[in-house]
């Protein structure tokens, strides 16, 4: 075997160079040509877009499991880009945010509720969080019955702070009750007390 031509070892190939000395010569040239190389892989990205679309498409079909913990390995160490990314996305899907957001809701009512509350006691400044399954709890501590007329409470019941927000109420659990969506409308920023005296519960 002849050696290598730059640093003597034996361990070469048909090109004459060892292959450590061959690393070292292509880590050097594209270090000096880091801007030529950059454009090279630019331009192949943007002619051929679709061709890697479906060799990518193609990889993560065949390779699940590695896909799955590259891209959670990628997340984990670039959290930064991964938001940026999520911002951009979000900016240029407007649409399919808001058909998402919809699906979600519908799907998951209750939890919808609870959201536009903690939501609304945010902008108030009211502090507090109201718990995810406060719905299906005061449910069935009421029995199925509107707090104020007794009656049933149906499917479409609002989540009515006793003390309303604009009044100091806080967005606490022990503050909220069920009410029909006519009787929590009839009620809206009235005290308490002098809503129960209107409707002759109270003297």
């Amino acid at each position: 075997m002849k050696p290598c031509r730059k640093c003597g070892a034996v361990d070469r190939n048909k090109r004459g160079d060892c292959i450590p000395c061959q690393v070292k010569h292509h880590a050097k040239w594209w270090k000096a040509n880091s801007e030529k190389v950059k454009a090279y892989h630019a331009k192949y990205r943007a002619e051929n877009s679709e061709k890697r679309k479906a060799y990518s498409a193609k990889w993560y079909r065949e390779n699940p499991e590695k896909a799955k913990t590259s891209h959670a390995k990628w997340q984990t160490e670039n959290p930064e880009k991964v938001k940026a990314a999520n911002i951009k996305w979000r900016k240029a899907n407007p649409e399919k945010i808001r058909a998402a957001c919809a699906k979600y809701y519908a799907a998951n009512p209750e939890l919808w509720r609870i959201i536009k509350h903690n939501r609304r006691a945010r902008k108030e400044a009211n502090g507090g969080k109201l718990s995810n399954n406060l719905g299906e709890v005061l449910y069935a501590k009421q029995k199925g019955k509107c707090a104020c007329c007794q009656e049933p409470l149906g499917d479409n019941y609002h989540l009515d702070h006793i003390q309303p927000l604009s009044r100091g109420g806080a967005n606490e659990d022990w503050n909220i009750q069920l009410l029909k969506a006519s009787c929590n409308r009839r009620k809206g920023a009235k005290d308490p007390v002098d809503y129960m005296q209107e409707k002759g519960f109270l003297i």
